[in-house]
């Protein structure tokens, strides 16, 4: 049997959707410690987190996130040059996809455990606001941990799919409707509008608008309360968390970290079902110079736990859950000229985070009387491996008459020598493509060099106030070319929103060059000795 895979990769839990027939996919559940190093438990989702207990074994999943020094929400770390030093081997740097990969040969190992037959293809879901070197560090992330074909997909278009594949007839009856689907994660808060119309036989999903990538998530509000219960603690015991040794700080701190996100969880039940809070109640004994006892009890109001949990669902301060909506409706208006907020017809949430009632109250009143619901209640955190392994299935079967489009949905852009005026060489309305598009600009080389160096920049265009700095484009010429010759560049977008870029070189003796290049990251003599390093053993 060749199941159809659709995995999560997700900041906080990886999870890992598989469909075999017409009945609809279901999560794959993954063996793993939890509690008990050898104890193995089945779990409906790996915690993406990794420990290495010695230079050639690690251990992923719920007992690894416990762990002092293990590696977690790595995902926040994915595009950049962020290196740590491996806890077991001297003198080797670990990376974002090094890390990563371990994560992915869990769900590789179990599901060619359970499906000897599968072709060990999937689709791996990412933020839509990922830019190309993480959607890169992702690719090289599920090479390293044996996957044969990969494709990317955004994650809002993945939990939309899960709800597009339960309401088809929906779709089918109306000429188009555009939803704005508001995945709020344990790592990140993604946004996506989308727009479903009836070409002939064929329904077109097109993602015409996105957020910008953020490091909001469910995790920050974990910290607010955590935050606020361990300064309960200070109080009560009449110290402070930095008086004590490091590896106590640590340890406490994690340990109000994990109750804290275990209580908020029991609170919004108590709260979705109209009954007083329960208790906070943390007994427990940590090891460090000495035994030390931590206890707490508390009770919290509704209101002050709203209150504590709630500052990013209001719109002042520059970190709130409104400002990747209003971010994604700007790309969406640009995309779609005259496109406003009253033009969604109905907002769908999906994501951990998502399940709170404050993200049902702030949606209700921002998008007031537009309708906003969730994907699915009972399961939130999984809609977007569902509908990853869902939208496998029906490409691999060719049923349903899908089309996605593939928008960047964001300009890359380079900055001009002379001038100092930014130019842009993908356009924010660009799809990808087979065919390479020429960007209308001619530059001119100001040096004559044997490199050419690009600055990039990425945002709506180039007046955008936020332009955010990306890795430099290098292509490396053939010979040495002299100053004041001109060249033009163009690009392809792939399926998996990566691009490519060429340069054609017209040199001041006639000659042409062309050259082309990968927007990848530029690894350093440190990276390769890395990335050459065998997966550790994962038992």
């Amino acid at each position: 049997m060749n199941p159809s895979v659709g995995i999560d990769l997700g900041t906080t839990n990886t999870v890992v959707g598989i469909q075999v027939d017409h009945t609809g996919p279901r999560v794959l559940e993954i063996p793993q410690p939890v509690d008990v190093r050898n104890r193995f438990e089945l779990r409906d989702c790996i915690k993406s987190a990794v420990y290495f207990e010695s230079a050639d074994s690690a251990v992923v999943g719920a007992f690894a996130a416990h762990r002092i020094g293990a590696f977690k929400s790595i995902k926040s770390h994915m595009g950049l040059r962020w290196r740590m030093p491996h806890p077991h081997r001297e003198h080797i740097l670990v990376t974002p996809a090094y890390i990563s990969a371990h994560i992915l040969k869990l769900a590789h190992t179990e599901l060619l455990r359970q499906f000897p037959e599968w072709d060990q293809s999937a689709i791996i879901t990412v933020p839509a606001s990922f830019n190309t070197d993480q959607r890169k560090d992702t690719l090289k992330a599920a090479d390293m941990a044996g996957f044969m074909n990969v494709r990317l997909l955004d994650e809002p278009t993945a939990a939309f799919y899960y709800f597009f594949e339960q309401n088809r007839d929906l779709f089918r009856t109306t000429a188009e409707q555009r939803v704005l689907v508001f995945d709020f994660g344990g790592g990140t808060l993604d946004v996506s509008v989308i727009r479903v119309k009836e070409e002939g036989s064929t329904l077109l999903v097109d993602a015409f608008g996105k957020s910008r990538y953020n490091n909001l998530g469910g995790d920050d509000i974990d910290v607010d309360l955590a935050a606020f219960l361990l300064a309960l603690w200070e109080r009560q015991e009449g110290l402070r968390l930095e008086e004590l040794p490091t590896t106590e700080q640590k340890s406490i701190f994690q340990l109000f970290l994990h109750r804290a996100s275990a209580y908020k969880e029991e609170a919004e039940f108590y709260l979705s079902s109209g009954q007083p809070l329960s208790e906070f109640a943390l007994e427990e004994s940590i090891s460090g110079t000495a035994k030390r006892s931590v206890q707490l009890q508390k009770r919290l109001a509704r209101e002050h736990y709203e209150e504590i949990t709630g500052r990013f669902f209001l719109e002042s301060g520059d970190l709130n859950v409104f400002r990747p909506i209003g971010q994604a409706l700007r790309i969406a208006s640009s995309v779609l000229p005259g496109f406003k907020q009253e033009d969604v017809d109905f907002v769908l949430y999906t994501g951990g985070a998502s399940r709170m009632l404050g993200v049902k109250a702030a949606l209700e009143s921002y998008f007031a009387p537009k309708q906003c619901f969730s994907i699915t209640e009972e399961e939130a955190c999984n809609t977007v491996a569902l509908g990853a392994a869902s939208c496998r299935f029906d490409e691999a079967n060719s049923a349903g008459g899908v089309l996605m489009t593939h928008r960047l949905l964001e300009s890359i852009l380079t900055r001009e020598d002379e001038t100092g005026a930014y130019v842009p060489i993908v356009p924010l309305t660009a799809e990808a493509s087979s065919e390479f598009k020429e960007v209308s600009h001619r530059f001119v080389l100001q040096r004559s060099a044997v490199t050419l160096t690009l600055p990039l920049f990425r945002g709506s265009d180039a007046f955008d106030n936020d332009l955010m700095p990306m890795q430099d484009l290098m292509l490396n010429l053939p010979e040495v070319v002299s100053a004041g010759a001109t060249y033009t560049l163009s690009y392809r977008i792939t399926d998996d929103k990566t691009i490519q870029v060429h340069a054609r070189i017209s040199t001041n003796s006639g000659k042409v060059i062309s050259v082309g290049s990968e927007l990848d990251i530029e690894q350093d003599a440190r990276d390769v000795t890395t990335l050459r390093v065998p997966l550790a053993r994962i038992n």
